[in-house]
């Protein structure tokens, strides 16, 4: 990994307004003006939205430009199922990002409530707060029973 690139870590508990935006910290907004990108996941099963930054979303569209094994018409398949599940946004002049209201119902969020967030480096994640409380003791669990994660983490 690159030091100077911006990443996004720890975990975060923040309030949806009735609109959907919640403020972002500052050292998790991406560059002035840069997209972002929403994409519903499951993260150890649980039901998440990944937020992509513009280089995190082009970094995997060149990770499936660069799968060699996939045939021409499998990365097609694949950057299409990417564009087509991506809802494009930005984070506003305040640092406040929108979650569009039928994205957030669908993936379980109340509009006011609360959101927990967990950053990934170069994107982070949105959970539910039950949710949010599930990938923790999922993580944990891995860390703990998967010698091969423990080794690689060294805590």
């Amino acid at each position: 990994m690159k030091k100077c690139e911006h990443y996004r870590s720890g975990q975060l508990d923040r309030q949806l307004d009735p609109k959907g935006r919640f403020s972002l910290p500052v050292d998790w907004r991406p560059v002035h003006g840069e997209s972002v990108y929403f994409v519903k996941v499951r993260v150890e099963e649980i039901p998440a939205l990944r937020v992509f930054t513009q280089t995190a979303f082009d970094r995997k569209l060149s990770d499936i430009e660069a799968t060699t094994d996939a045939t021409p018409a499998q990365r097609d398949r694949a950057r299409g199922i990417l564009f087509g599940s991506a809802i494009e946004s930005k984070v506003n002049e305040q640092g406040k990002l929108t979650i569009p209201k039928a994205l957030a119902e669908d993936h379980g969020l109340t509009l006011p409530g609360a959101v927990h967030l967990v950053g990934r480096g170069e994107l982070f994640e949105i959970f539910t707060p039950e949710n949010g409380k599930a990938i923790q003791a999922a993580e944990e669990n891995a860390r703990e029973s998967d010698a091969m994660i423990s080794g690689m983490l060294g805590f």
